[in-house]
């Protein structure tokens, strides 16, 4: 297959209001709903005429968490990014995808900084235009993303971004086919509870609400711990889970997030020392897999990581706010890390470029896995978001991915109705029906994804951008009511 050239052209965007069903805390933010956005982007292939989605989450107080800046702010900063990626995009001459996606990259970042944004925020609007580029070329060529990755029908060229990678092909770094189940790794967030005797609010809405339910109904055996750089506080929340699991006689496997709670390594350090000395907590400790980024991002990279930390925290480091632009997990390996999350809020082809610098240092090392791409979530909801990243993450052939979206939210409520019953009725492995509503199907622990091998990014369902409200009719007070508007 020859690579497509593709001329990118005009985009829409619609808002979509989500509430969730549970409060999510994470960081210095508690989120009880959210502003989802969708991009409609025209283009050519090859002269043909094709159209592409993408859709995220307008997640406030993560890519921007200067204590300045409301949550207003910075969905107002996400939007203004996202549209300055699509006019850039708009005026780009007819390339590869890939010479598309390196010259967007480079110029919204510049973009960005001279409008006093950052550069994971940049990041951000690169990866919507790239998603949306990306869906548009598989339905016009008619090919579901693995096998645009074997046909090279987005001529992705990895040694012009980084020298080293020359000779060294994709195939080495990920499966020939894409996986077609995957192991759901839950979430569970600082307010979250763990049993029906925590103080909480119960939903009642038949959904699993606290960890004891997500292990007995969901059969969740991946989990992904929250913590909140409190020491008294962390190693008591973490007992209370370890004892939940041991009582349950359940075999997990488990990751920290450290949310950029810490300023020194050394501090964090002294929370895995504590954990590694608690007899409670020996099984959890070792059925930790890595830390996710304890560091904040403002130092998570500014020097070699510290030895004797290292040592004491025992368990391999990745980076994922810090993953800020297309060159951050090369210089995050140069400085102690392992590992780096894969999310499409941070881009597409960058996940890949960091899937063959991880292959190519475990071969180094002579430790196959010693360097890594974990899946996290920035809360992916269904459709066109949560499918583009399960399609990602499979291709990849990470066996384990943190879900949270179906926990905060409920189901596909936050959708029109027919784009829900038109999911359920395309993939019928991914999703269910309870009662009156569609939500995503959760067997042992696992979700099926097969039936996202399907042209395009995942996305089977055409989103109806007339059901979605306009960013002129839109505001981030729509979000304050709690109800649905």
């Amino acid at each position: 297959m020859s690579t497509p050239r593709v001329k990118l052209g005009a985009a829409r965007f619609g808002f979509d209001n989500a509430f969730a069903r549970m409060p999510f805390r994470f960081g210095v933010v508690t989120i009880e709903a959210a502003a989802s956005l969708t991009l409609e982007l025209e283009m050519t292939v090859d002269g043909k005429r094709s159209i592409g989605y993408a859709a995220d989450l307008l997640a406030y107080k993560w890519f921007d968490k200067r204590p300045e800046k409301t949550p207003a702010d910075n969905v107002a900063d996400l939007l203004w990014m996202v549209e300055r990626a699509a006019d850039i995009a708009r005026d780009l001459p007819e390339a590869t995808p890939f010479a598309l996606w390196r010259q967007l990259d480079q110029a919204v970042e510049r973009v960005a900084l001279e409008g006093g944004f950052n550069r994971l925020g940049a990041s951000f609007g690169t990866s919507m235009i790239e998603r949306a580029m990306i869906d548009g070329v598989g339905k016009a060529l008619g090919l579901g993303f693995r096998a645009m990755l074997a046909g090279d029908a987005l001529g992705l060229r990895p040694a012009e971004i980084f020298p080293e990678l020359d000779g060294m092909s994709l195939a080495e770094a990920i499966p020939a086919a894409p996986l077609t189940a995957l192991d759901v790794r839950h979430t569970i967030g600082m307010v979250d509870p763990l049993t029906a005797s925590d103080p909480f609010e119960p939903v009642g809405d038949g959904l699993p609400e606290t960890l004891e339910d997500y292990l007995r109904h969901d059969g969740i055996r991946h989990l992904k711990i929250k913590v909140g750089g409190d020491l008294d506080a962390d190693l008591a929340r973490l007992d209370a889970i370890a004892g939940l699991v041991a009582k349950r006689g359940d075999v997990i496997k488990a990751t920290i997030d450290g949310n950029e709670q810490y300023k020194r390594l050394e501090d964090f350090a002294a929370l895995m020392q504590a954990i590694r000395s608690t007899p409670s907590l020996e099984a959890l400790y070792d059925a930790t897999l890595f830390i996710e980024q304890p560091l904040e991002r403002s130092v998570a990279l500014a020097g070699t990581l510290d030895a004797r930390a290292l040592e004491a925290i025992g368990k391999p480091l990745l980076i994922d706010e810090a993953d800020g632009w297309t060159g951050a997990y090369r210089e995050a390996i140069e400085l102690g890390y392992r590992g780096v999350s894969h999310k499409n809020c941070k881009g597409v082809i960058r996940s890949f470029l960091n899937a063959m610098l991880a292959a190519r240092h475990s071969r180094l090392a002579g430790e196959p896995g010693s360097y890594f791409q974990s899946a996290e979530d920035l809360t992916c909801l269904p459709n066109v978001s949560l499918h583009a990243d399960l399609s990602v993450v499979a291709a990849l052939g990470i066996s384990h991915v943190e879900r949270n979206g179906h926990h905060y939210f409920r189901g596909l409520d936050h959708l029109p109705a027919a784009e829900a019953e038109a999911a359920l009725a395309a993939h019928p492995d991914l999703y269910e029906r309870a009662g009156s509503r569609v939500q995503l199907a959760i067997r042992d622990g696992r979700i099926a994804v097969g039936s996202l091998a399907t042209p395009g990014l995942g996305s089977s369902v055409t989103p109806d951008m007339d059901k979605r409200i306009a960013p002129r009719d839109w505001s981030f007070a729509m979000l304050e009511t709690k109800t649905r508007t």
